[in-house]
């Protein structure tokens, strides 16, 4: 049996996500920490997220804008953190 599950917001991609993303940032000069789910790409699968991660640019520094290929389209400080989800298929 299988349950419907988010399919990864990759443009063109038919895969079912593996992980929600959250844009991770932390203000030096407040002290303050914001995880926000990403809206420009919510939900990936894993291939897209290994290859996110292994062409991202920039310093991982929470204060930092790192530019992905599939997410923080909206080049915000931050970086990408992968909750993974639940499996879509049970028995």
């Amino acid at each position: 049996m299988t349950l419907e599950s988010h399919r990864c917001c990759v443009h063109g991609c038919p895969n079912l996500a593996a992980y929600e993303v959250h844009r991770y940032q932390f203000d030096p000069l407040e002290g303050a920490t914001v995880q926000l789910t990403d809206d420009s790409c919510p939900f990936i699968c894993v291939e897209h997220a290994i290859d996110n991660e292994l062409r991202a640019v920039g310093d991982r520094v929470p204060w930092h804008v790192v530019e992905y290929p599939y997410t923080n389209l909206e080049r915000l400080p931050g970086f990408a953190l992968y909750t993974q989800l639940e499996p879509a298929y049970v028995a």
